[in-house]
């Protein structure tokens, strides 16, 4: 890869720290610690959840949710044909000062048919008393012995794996500056309930690298220009939801055993609703027809469990979902219905006009989730 995007005349300069960016009306200037200065069209901001741009685009704004990771990869796993997406072994349980929810995943590593990656993570919302992740550490070289069916003396630990993963319910984050535009996890366009953006950047990395030519090459490079390439998407925003309900509430009144008991009722309509429902759901993907088959089933399975729904997840919570789900409905209506009569048109608009026509289009398609083909 770093040898094509050379071939194609890219500079990498590595070992650089930039210290400002300056926007002019028709370049912004990167200013480099060593005193060069970079002008562009466009700056991408790719720098992560940590990005210090989007620190001050969100002006020191707590996180609405944290997913707290941690794991490794080892060496010495004689069975190691099957992965994990999502497992849980536990109930809830006390880590420090707050309650947890542990969940695992873990899949054959490939650099060797005897290494696997093995995850251990939790949703917490941030605040005095969350658990750190050495405690987590700790709590993963207790249980992932038992849960792997290993002993640690048996495996060889080859690398640790750790990191903290801030969602904001505000995402994707639009562009606040000309000329600067959020890319991956800067630009919160991952699901709250994943850790880490690779999943969904893939997804939209035709739809972003196309976005931004026709930006460039059309030179719109404003704020709200730039801002239709990370627009509203509800699928995205419902997924606050799941990220919630697979929360441990630290003032709860619900059984500890009840964050189980949902995902256990959830996968099961899935599996029993079949491929169509179940795999967009673990590649992160919520669409509407899914989600509302899913949802009435569940319903009818285990009515008893919605109570417990409405205590651990909240009514103020649910009401704001209720918006998004309906915008969901409105956004799948739109892409499947709307769309294919707007779009022989775009050739006939003023660029301007057909950049963000086609701009609002992509955002009805992935803010449906309707992207997703089995």
């Amino acid at each position: 890869m770093k040898k094509r995007f050379i071939s194609f005349g890219g500079v990498i300069f590595e070992g650089c720290s930039a210290t400002s960016i300056s926007v002019y009306r028709d370049a912004a200037a990167l200013q480099l610690e060593d005193g060069k200065i970079l002008s562009s069209h466009i700056i991408i901001d790719a720098m992560g959840n940590f990005s210090p741009i989007v620190r001050q685009i969100r002006k020191g704004k707590k996180p609405d949710g944290v997913c707290l990771v941690v794991g490794c990869c080892s060496r010495g796993f004689k069975d190691n044909y099957t992965g994990d997406v999502i497992y849980s072994s536990s109930s809830v349980r006390k880590v420090g000062g707050s309650k947890v929810q542990y969940f695992w995943e873990a899949f054959p590593a490939g650099s060797g048919p005897m290494d696997r990656t093995t995850y251990m993570f939790t949703y917490v919302n941030p605040q005095p008393g969350s658990p750190k992740l050495e405690q987590l550490l700790e709590d993963y070289w207790d249980l992932m012995p038992e849960y792997q069916g290993v002993s640690l003396d048996n495996l060889k630990i080859l690398r640790v794996i750790y990191g903290i993963f801030p969602t904001y319910r505000e995402s994707p984050l639009p562009a606040a500056f000309n000329r600067i535009l959020q890319f991956g996890d800067a630009s919160g366009i991952q699901s709250p309930v994943s850790f880490g953006g690779f999943g969904s950047l893939t997804r939209h990395l035709g739809r972003l690298a196309n976005g931004i030519y026709e930006a460039i090459r059309g030179d719109f490079l404003d704020a709200y220009s730039l801002s239709l390439l990370n627009p509203y998407m509800p699928n995205l925003s419902a997924s606050w939801l799941f990220q919630r309900a697979m929360s441990a509430q630290q003032n709860s009144n619900v059984s500890p055993e009840f964050i189980n008991e949902l995902l256990h009722v959830n996968f099961l309509c899935m599996q029993r609703l079949g491929d169509p429902i179940l795999r967009p759901f673990l590649q992160d993907v919520i669409q509407f027809g899914p989600l509302t088959k899913t949802l009435g089933l569940v319903i009818l399975t285990k009515p008893q469990i919605i109570p417990s729904i409405f205590k651990q997840v909240g009514i103020p919570v649910l009401l704001e979902w209720s918006g998004h789900f309906f915008m969901l409905g409105c956004y799948t209506f739109l892409s499947t219905f709307v769309d294919p009569a707007l779009r022989p048109l775009l050739n006939s608009f003023p660029a301007k006009i057909k950049y963000e026509w086609k701009r609002h289009l992509e955002a009805w398609k992935y803010g449906s989730g309707l992207d997703y083909k089995l």
